[in-house]
């Protein structure tokens, strides 16, 4: 290889020597830099991609966020907290053991009952508490002489407006 190299004339080496040059930055181009430069640009748009996503997310949020607050306004729309508990206690089947409802402030209510069946009641609070977003504040459960059947006084705390 040093006797032919040795053989070529100034002119042939310099052009052998330039093309390797050439050939060496080509290379170096294809194999190493185009594949960082690739692998960048499609890094920055999947960041841009998911930047949009969550832009996304987080606006579907806030509409969530708003429907639920709407929802429950207007399920209270209208209605006092009086009536709310009233309303939600009969249609759960409570209401001949209803005995007592007493405003406590603008925000609470004292519900009294008497002889009530104690699964449909612990399923009428936590009705209150998942749609009508009512807050336990205070239950006091007293036994009868019927089995199933119990004495109830409990506070509420909601925002039901009038």
């Amino acid at each position: 290889m040093k006797d032919w190299w040795q053989q070529l004339n100034s002119r042939e080496r310099a052009l052998l020597t330039g093309g390797t040059a050439l050939l060496v930055v080509l290379l170096l181009y294809v194999l190493l830099w185009e594949p960082f430069r690739a692998s960048g640009q499609r890094l920055r748009q999947a960041v841009a991609e998911q930047r949009a996503e969550l832009a996304w997310m987080r606006q579907s949020v806030q509409e969530l966020q708003q429907l639920s607050s709407n929802a429950t306004t207007q399920a209270g729309a209208g209605r006092s907290l009086l009536t709310v508990v009233d309303q939600t206690a009969r249609a759960a089947g409570l209401g001949t053991a209803l005995k007592r409802l007493v405003p406590q402030g603008d925000d609470q209510i004292s519900v009294q009952l008497d002889a009530v069946a104690f699964n449909p009641l612990l399923n009428w609070l936590l009705k209150l508490e998942r749609e009508q977003r009512l807050t336990l504040i205070n239950l006091n459960v007293d036994r009868t002489g019927n089995p199933g059947l119990v004495n109830v006084r409990i506070i509420l705390q909601g925002s039901a407006q009038p």
